[in-house]
């Protein structure tokens, strides 16, 4: 039987957290202020010159970082190397299951999308994952090359628990309790990790776009399905059982917030006032054509979900209020949510329109986001995961 007593740490397990929290603390530092050179990251993270040196050199073998060509000095002393995220070599997959497709990418440590599809799938859980993994694989025969994999995070919308793998809840897709992790173990690569679409969005906003440079932030998807998250302190706040951020039930005009500004209710919208549009994509380029129609049903969403913005700020006063999904669809129409809500807030209006923000991703707002899921356990412990991994 062990001497050792439960509970209190050894010398080597402190070594061994000293050393995990030194490699987070450095690829952290990289992630949140771009190309900077050694003595920038001891002083950002807190670190010992020497800690660094041993540290970056460990992450440089292990695929993570990079050196950048030497710069001169501004004044005398010897070139500025800068580092940065390795983004080529090492690649996270990025799988996110949306209402009516399965959207799947490679996606770089630095949060540059390197290929993506999206591909129309089954709703039931079984078949839906059968098509997912048969779809990685030719993906992944197609794309992956010489890029080193180094898992797979998985996200989608509705109440996820991440913690238990499970899908307790997804409204639209109608599903309850699907055990969804377990479901895609050993059909796609792994380590595997499963995420809620929106607060795995606004840790990829942390650590690659708008949060950057603050410490709050909330996120606002508005899809196919509507959900926030927030952001206090950098920590994402999921609360009991992942429960967070359902705000899809919030009343407006009449309606909810699900029921009046989903992209689901953009196009019954659109349907009912004559407009022969297949799906949500198609009021989008009617918009845009300048049909009168289109643009205003899309103008009025908008407007819904401007008024939960001012609520949002009110409540909470983040730093940064970030809006992605459908709504960001055409730029003019954030700034009509930019309005809305500036008129709608009770405190701090002058300046409410300033900080919200359209998502930085863009078009591989999905697939970096469900590799975010991924990526946080990687930015934990950077070498035990590239480690596992390989």
């Amino acid at each position: 039987m062990s001497n050792r007593q439960q509970g209190v740490a050894t010398v080597g397990q402190d070594s061994e957290a000293m050393r995990r929290r030194n490699e987070s603390a450095v690829l952290r530092t990289v992630l949140a202020h771009g190309a900077v050179a050694r003595a920038e990251i001891a002083r950002h993270a807190g670190l010992s010159a020497p800690s660094v040196t041993k540290v970056v050199a460990r992450l440089i073998e292990a695929g993570a970082l990079r050196e950048l060509a030497p710069q001169a000095p501004a004044d005398i002393g010897r070139p500025r190397v800068p580092l940065t995220l390795e983004g080529t070599a090492a690649v996270a997959l990025g799988v996110h299951i949306g209402l009516l497709r399965t959207t799947i990418g490679l996606v770089g440590l630095d949060g540059t999308v390197r290929a993506q599809v999206a591909l129309p799938h089954e709703t039931q859980p079984e078949p839906l994952v059968a098509q997912a993994a048969a779809a990685v694989e030719a993906f992944l025969a197609e794309h992956l090359g010489d890029q080193r994999l180094v898992g797979t995070g998985v996200s989608t919308g509705g109440w996820v628990d991440e913690d238990a793998g499970v899908v307790v809840e997804h409204p639209a897709l109608g599903w309850t309790d699907v055990p969804l992790l377990a479901m895609l173990r050993d059909k796609v690569p792994g380590p595997i990790r499963l995420g809620q679409n929106t607060r795995a969005t606004a840790q990829a906003e942390m650590w690659f776009g708008a949060g950057r440079d603050v410490h709050d932030l909330v996120l606002v998807f508005v899809g196919n399905v509507v959900g926030v998250a927030t952001v206090v302190g950098g920590v994402i706040q999921r609360g009991p059982r992942s429960a967070a951020g359902s705000v899809d039930h919030a009343p407006v005009d009449g309606g909810t917030l699900q029921s009046r500004a989903s992209d689901t209710a953009v196009l019954a919208e659109a349907r009912a006032r004559g407009l022969q549009v297949a799906d949500f994509d198609a009021v989008v380029d009617l918009a845009r054509a300048g049909d009168e129609t289109a643009d205003a049903i899309l103008r009025t969403r908008a407007r819904y979900v401007g008024r939960a913005v001012a609520m949002l700020a009110d409540l909470l006063n983040p730093s940064r209020i970030v809006l992605a999904g459908g709504v960001v669809a055409i730029p003019a129409h954030v700034d009509e949510v930019r309005a809305e809500a500036s008129a709608r807030a009770h405190r701090l209006a002058a300046d409410l329109g300033e900080r919200i923000l359209p998502t930085t991703f863009g078009e591989g707002s999905l697939v970096v986001s469900s590799a975010a899921a991924l990526l946080e356990d990687l930015l934990a412990d950077p070498l035990a995961f590239l480690e596992e991994s390989r």
